[in-house]
This record gives structure tokens, sequence and C-alpha cells, in this order.
């Protein structure tokens, strides 16, 4: 057999530098875009949902919802009929605190729906809350998950039809829909659908009542910090509050909604009808609680 003298084995310096380079361009490219993505692959790793960085990026991503939730209809831009508040840098994306004060339009007409958006997360419709017009319910307070630089929208439709809108400019870090959860699944499974109202008084002599349901609302973007697999999206999507015979609030809600979701709002300080909770998730699990108005469970 032919020997091969060890000189042709060595490669010139100049040669071992063009050998790395074309190692380290090839680690470095970015992955075929037509590559089928991995099966544990989340909706956090598009780009599109990792939040707007401008206000214009944000009134377009509004106009896509906007035009599949309302279509063509005219919407009215003003603060005298609906007033969203919401903090202008969020302190923890996961649990942003937003309020939405009503006031009774014009004429005859009540306030019949009220739509929270929040223009660059996936679900954008965090909800759509169905009042009573026979009870005035004043002021919807939530807490929200927020995926970027992003307005935060609050419509409320009239029994006329019309819509008018409000809307807050909230700055994120843009993980609010992969945050981890704050307790691992077993201890949520462990309290899945337990709820309990907090009345408290307040001073226009009318009474808070705040809805409080323990579940994880998991958005399929969070990873458990154990396997680091992808946990299934699990989320309230329906919750209605009775005050004895007659329903004050039918929710419509989607992952937007922060973990362990609340919601408050005002009653007339005479009510002392019993308050009663309904809330189904997405596996089709129903929890229901009651309890009367002149008691207060903190």
């Amino acid at each position: 057999m032919a020997q091969i003298d060890s000189a042709q084995l060595r490669v010139s310096l100049p040669g071992k530098l063009l050998i790395w380079s074309v190692i380290l361009l090839w680690c470095f490219l970015p992955p075929n875009s037509s590559a089928e993505q991995e099966p544990n692959q989340s909706l956090v790793d598009s780009p599109q949902w990792r939040g707007a960085n401008t206000q214009e990026d944000s009134e377009r991503s509004w106009q896509a919802t906007r035009l599949s939730q309302f279509g063509k209809r005219t919407i009215i831009e003003q603060q005298g009929i609906i007033k969203i508040q919401a903090p202008s840098r969020a302190e923890n994306d996961a649990i942003v605190p937003v309020s939405i004060k009503l006031s009774r339009p014009p004429g005859f007409e009540t306030i019949n729906k009220v739509y929270l958006v929040v223009d660059v997360n996936p679900m954008p419709t965090a909800g759509v809350f169905t009042i009573n017009p026979k009870k005035s319910l004043e002021e919807i307070d939530t807490r929200v998950r927020v995926n970027g630089y992003t307005y935060i929208r609050a419509i409320a439709e009239t029994s006329e039809g019309i819509l008018y809108l409000d809307k807050q400019w909230v700055k994120s870090r843009g993980a609010g829909c992969s945050a981890p959860p704050d307790i691992d699944q077993e201890e949520h499974l462990k309290r899945l659908g337990k709820m309990r109202f907090r009345l408290d008084d307040a001073a226009d002599d009318s009474r808070l009542v705040q809805l409080m349901i323990s579940h994880p609302n998991n958005t399929g973007m969070q990873k458990n910090q154990l396997s680091l697999l992808y946990i299934p999206t699990h989320y309230i999507n329906e919750v209605e509050v009775w005050l004895g015979e007659e329903k004050l609030l039918h929710a419509d809600t989607t992952f937007s909604i922060s973990e362990n979701p609340s919601f408050r709002f005002r009653l007339d300080d005479d009510e002392t009808a019993e308050l009663t909770a309904i809330a189904k998730d997405t596996e089709g699990n129903v929890f229901m609680h009651s309890q009367t108005t002149g008691s207060n469970l903190q």
C-alpha cells in the first residue's frame, strides 16, 4: 500500500482559517423559513407575537381586530361614555390592572356590551362583557396579560348599536403571554375553579364586588420550568354573575386575562340578594359559587 507523506496532511494556516470561517458561518445562519416547526414549538416563537414597537404598529394590529369584531361600523373615540385606566408601564407583564369606567349614554340608550382589547396579544380580545341594561354597572376592573408595547382598548356598545372607544398606551417587556405561572400545575389543579366574592363598601354609597377565580389560564406559550415543555392551553372562557334571579354580567374571555382571573364591579348598597358566579373553561369544566351580599369573605 502506498504511504501518504505526513506533509500531505498538513493544512496551511490560511486554509485552516477558511475552514473555520465556513463552519462558523454555517452554525450562525438562520434556519430555513420553510422548515417544519418542531412539534413542541409555541406560538410565542413567532416574531409577530413579540410585541409592537410603536403606536403605529399597535394601530395596524388593531385594524385587523376591528375588522373581524366590528366590520366597517363607525367607532367614536371619546372618554365621555367609556374611559380606560391602566399603568403607562407594566410592572408585571402577566398581571396588568385595567379599570373601565362607564357613563350613561345620552337619551334612553344603555350600554349593553364592553369589549376589552390588547392590540398585540395573540388573542387580542381579552373579554366581551354583556351587561344587564337594568343594572347600571359603572365600573369593570380586571387584570390582563400584555405582550409588548401596545394600546389597550375598551369599546362600549349601546342598545342602539353605537360604539364608543377609549385607549391607553402601555409599555411592557413583551413576555406577558409566555411568563411562567406563579405556581406549578399540580398546585393549580388542587385549587382549580375555586371561587370567592369580596365585597367592600365604597365612598359613594355603592358596594364594590370582586370575583376571584383560581385557575392557571394557561396560554400555550408558557414553559414548564422543570421539563421545559410547553404547557397546553387551558383557560376560563366564560363567566356569569347573577344577583338573585337576575343576570348581572356575562363575560366571554380568553387567555389574555391573567392567571387567577379577577373581575370587579359596583352594586347599589341596598342590593341584598344572593350573588352567584358560574365559570367555564376550555376543557369543559364548570365551576359555581354563591354568597349573600350581606357577607364578606376575605
